[in-house]
């Protein structure tokens, strides 16, 4: 009998054994696919902040020139090589106020002092031959009074999609970044 009881024990404990781990793997598996979808968002979310950093520099550095704006769009567009085609949404090239937002306050319309433009993720590039917005023209750009430089902003947004969509469908991101205009060279000033 006590061959039995020790049977009995064994196999208790097998039982337990499975049934932990029956518990423990939805949990294991849940843990590791968040790391990897918040993994691959935030590296998305770093590359939105890389794209606006490189389209702000470059615009930044063109002050005065017509072609600021959309150098600044192929600047951001190679920055945003690295996520898939279908995550860029659109970009902005605006006019910064003191606070570095555009003059609207937010970034949900691009009316005064901002060239918004829209990406095509056949091409990978931002449509740069239809703009929209309110345009800053270049010529307006104030690059020669250094007591009043302007600043030029930059604002990116993704539309990240989840793989297992455990945590949803997709999310947002977005990033800007500003910069003072650099000076201007003597021949582009009034």
């Amino acid at each position: 009998m006590l061959k039995r009881g020790r049977r009995s024990d064994q196999n208790g404990e097998r039982g337990a054994a499975l049934v932990e781990t029956a518990i423990l793997i939805p949990v294991v598996i849940l843990i590791t696919f968040g790391l990897i979808e918040f993994s691959s968002a935030y590296q998305s979310s770093s590359v939105a902040s890389a794209a606006a950093r490189a389209g702000a520099r470059v615009s930044s550095a063109e002050a005065l020139l017509p072609t600021y704006a959309t150098d600044a769009a192929a600047s951001a567009a190679t920055a945003l090589h690295t996520v898939p085609s279908s995550e860029p949404v659109e970009m902005w090239v605006y006019k910064a106020t003191a606070n570095g937002y555009p003059e609207s306050g937010n970034f949900t319309n691009c009316t005064t002092h901002c060239i918004k433009y829209v990406w095509v993720p056949g091409t990978r590039l931002f449509d740069t031959a239809s703009p929209t917005g309110g345009g800053w023209p270049y010529t307006t750009q104030n690059a020669c009074n250094q007591n009043a430089w302007d600043s030029v902003g930059v604002y990116v947004k993704l539309k990240h999609k989840f793989i297992t969509q455990l945590f949803g469908a997709s999310i947002t991101l977005a990033d800007h970044a500003v910069f003072r205009l650099e000076p201007a060279p003597t021949q582009l000033c009034p």
